[in-house]
């Protein structure tokens, strides 16, 4: 990450391009105090004037000539009702902040008056920012500006915020990692490339080993191999392992890595089809999440496993009504190519908890439409079978501002996914409870002992239109929501 944030006690009032000043609604004086050095008498009275509403998001942006001669940017942005706040609404509302800037390659300075509810006000206020700010501007001829060259941020709690943003900073990394990665086309973006970059995590001591085609053969792994057989790019199973602390559990995140998914043979509609490159999001946060943690030394014994393939056309493509043995010796009618994510965890989770034991697996997929006409785009489906674990991500979902909702695995989907001729096909019998039918699919492929959680980002991992921390396309949903429960509830208990 290029811009980074500097905390001090008195803001550099004579390099700053941008004032932020973020108040609650008993903070009018608060704002009056902190104009003073940079503007006159009246257009302090100005502003004041103008800014009579400090509620919630309540943002106003004022171009200004200062004290010094020099125009210069205020934005006054209001916070509501004091206490009332935490990380995720800070953040959110530094995120509505960045998108009212008006100025190009501006040193900010922010001032808060919110530390006594929320003390790392600053940390929160300056990732908000630059979670908000990120660009991909790699293929563009003529690269958008950056809108922030450098971020000053006043405090009381000086050391706090500086130990939290450092965290906050290693988190943003994994993020717009997984960003990036999401956002590039199917023609870089490809299996080889994605494991160039899981292999680029050893230099934070993270153990990689990788089954080609012909291991995975031999291990019986046909549910993902038949995904890939229509593609001329070559099919993976990556496991990454980040084992710092013996005396812990293992906790395994597994992720599903379509490269491209052009729906097989059950062909997607030609419009949004490019969005697809997108399906490899939840390979892409396993990759986001095991550097974040390995880059912080963080104790614990994680695993990550991707299963990285491309789901194309050909003479050799799997076709609908083939039957495939999976690794765990289950059989498989693929009555849908088009649902072909939850094959290839089939085979992901069978092979992590055989290989690796973890105590706990939660996956990730890009997997199904049905959770966004569910849920829309402010929250990720949860699939769990132990309420436990579904409570600990939902809370650590809600500390960060990445929503779970929980939905149901009630035995009576099972019946969806019979097969009158394998154990089970990959999609249901119904019309209804799509992501249900494909959670009761993967669950198939988890043993009873293990803790286990699905999460469906389908929704969530890229969007059509700006959101509070993210613009129109690649959010990296899940990285800050992994790192917290992680941190807190699993590396933080014994």
């Amino acid at each position: 990450m290029s811009t980074a944030a500097v905390f001090s006690e008195a803001l550099r009032t004579d390099t700053l391009g941008v004032v932020i000043i973020v108040a609650t609604e008993d903070g009018i004086s608060f704002v009056e105090k902190r104009l003073q050095p940079f503007v006159g008498k009246d257009t302090v009275s100005n502003i004041i004037e103008a800014c009579d509403d400090l509620s919630y998001g309540k943002i106003k942006s004022f171009n200004v000539v200062s004290v010094n001669g020099k125009f210069i940017e205020i934005v006054i942005a209001g916070a509501g009702k004091r206490g009332s706040l935490n990380r995720a609404s800070v953040e959110k509302l530094s995120g509505h902040i960045c998108d009212s800037i008006k100025s190009k390659n501006a040193c900010i300075g922010i001032y808060n008056d919110l530390e006594t509810g929320v003390e790392l006000a600053a940390a929160y206020l300056a990732s908000g920012l630059l979670l908000k700010s990120w660009n991909f501007n790699k293929y563009k001829s003529k690269p958008e500006p950056e809108k922030i060259s450098a971020i000053e941020c006043q405090t009381c709690y000086l050391e706090r915020n500086e130990e939290e943003f450092a965290t906050l900073e290693s988190v943003m990394d994994g993020v717009f990692l997984v960003r990036d990665m999401v956002t590039e086309p199917a023609n870089v973006m490809t299996p080889d490339q994605i494991l160039d970059i899981a292999m680029s995590l050893k230099k934070f001591g993270v153990k990689v080993s990788v089954l080609d085609q012909r291991d995975m053969e031999k291990a019986g792994m046909n549910a993902i191999l038949g995904v890939g057989r229509g593609s001329d790019n070559p099919t993976y199973l990556i496991s990454m392992e980040y084992c710092t602390d013996k005396a812990k559990d293992k906790i395994a995140f597994v992720g599903k890595g379509l490269t491209f998914d052009s729906g097989g043979l059950c062909l997607k509609p030609s419009n949004k089809m490019g969005e697809m490159k997108g399906d490899m999001t939840g390979a892409a946060v396993v990759i986001g999440i095991l550097s974040v943690i390995a880059s912080q030394k963080t104790k614990a014994n994680v695993i990550g496993v991707i299963g990285v393939t491309e789901n194309m056309i050909s003479g050799k493509a799997q076709r609908p009504g083939d039957v495939v043995i999976s690794a765990s010796k289950k059989t498989i009618e693929v009555d849908n190519t088009d649902a072909e994510g939850r094959l290839v965890l089939a085979d992901a989770l069978w092979y992590t908890h055989e290989r690796y034991s973890p105590k706990i697996m939660i996956d990730l997929a890009t997997l199904t439409g049905a959770i966004h006409v569910a849920l829309g785009h402010e929250f990720a489906g949860l699939f769990a079978n132990a309420d436990d674990l579904a409570e600990e991500l939902k809370k650590s979902g809600h500390l960060v501002g990445e929503k779970l909702w929980r939905l149901p695995l009630h035995p009576s989907f099972a019946d969806d996914i019979k097969s009158d001729i394998a154990d089970i096909k990959n999609v249901g019998s119904g019309r209804g409870a799509g992501s249900t039918t494909a959670a009761m699919f993967l669950k198939e492929f988890v043993p009873d002992s293990v803790k286990w959680a699905h999460i469906d980002i389908a929704a969530t991992e890229w969007d059509s239109k700006n959101r509070a921390l993210s613009k129109k396309g690649a959010t990296g949903f899940g990285v800050r929501l992994l790192h917290n429960f992680v941190v807190h509830y699993y590396a933080n208990n014994p």
